[in-house]
């Protein structure tokens, strides 16, 4: 008789690799200089108020001087695409019976939840446009470069236009506006450890 060969344990599929695309967007843009890197070391946000570290995760201040790891960012990455999809969730349940978003729209919404936030849409035009059902208005208000989410405050306090989210917004509008890709897990070229940090 053989032996039966040893099993092995499963790799366990990672959040951001089942959401290849979002995970690749937020990558993309908070990183360093956009390279995909994650920032290890914390810097001040735009409005300089609060502090950034990893893939955007706004941190207390007292904890700036701390550096991060690429292990931990990665960690934090999939912590913050399951919190989006928390969001999309609530986002969901304002649409009409019987709606629901496609594949591409929350993988779209993924990176938009992530960079913006549930309660910041809270009264605002784009929910007004899905309890209509109006998908289109919706991501009109959510995306477009002069209405939609893309301004930022500076240090005076003042609304400005940020051309970095304009650009974000709209690679988020292209991927809300794709036809459905499946459900491809792509797997993730950084190390990463599933253990608690």
């Amino acid at each position: 008789m053989v032996d039966p060969l040893p099993m092995e344990e499963p790799t366990p599929v990672r959040i951001s690799d089942q959401y290849p695309a979002a995970a690749a967007l937020i990558r993309k843009y908070e990183s360093v200089n956009q390279s995909g890197n994650p920032h290890l070391t914390p810097y001040p946000d735009y409005g300089g108020k609060t502090y950034v570290a990893g893939y955007g995760r706004t941190i207390d201040s007292d904890k700036k001087d701390i550096p991060w790891t690429v292990e931990q960012s990665e960690a934090d990455l999939d912590i913050q695409i399951s919190e989006s999809l928390k969001d999309i969730e609530k986002l969901e349940r304002q649409l009409p019976e019987g709606m629901s978003f496609s594949r591409a729209e929350k993988e779209a919404l993924i990176p938009f939840m992530q960079n913006v936030g549930y309660t910041n849409l809270k009264d605002t035009e784009a929910i007004k446009a899905l309890r209509k059902g109006d998908k289109e208005r919706f991501a009109f208000e959510l995306f477009d470069a002069e209405q939609g989410f893309t301004k930022g405050t500076n240090k005076d306090g003042d609304k400005v236009l940020l051309g970095g989210l304009v650009t974000r917004r709209g690679e988020e509008a292209a991927l809300f506006s794709r036809k459905n890709t499946g459900g491809m897990i792509q797997r993730n070229p950084y190390p990463y450890n599933a253990r608690p940090i």
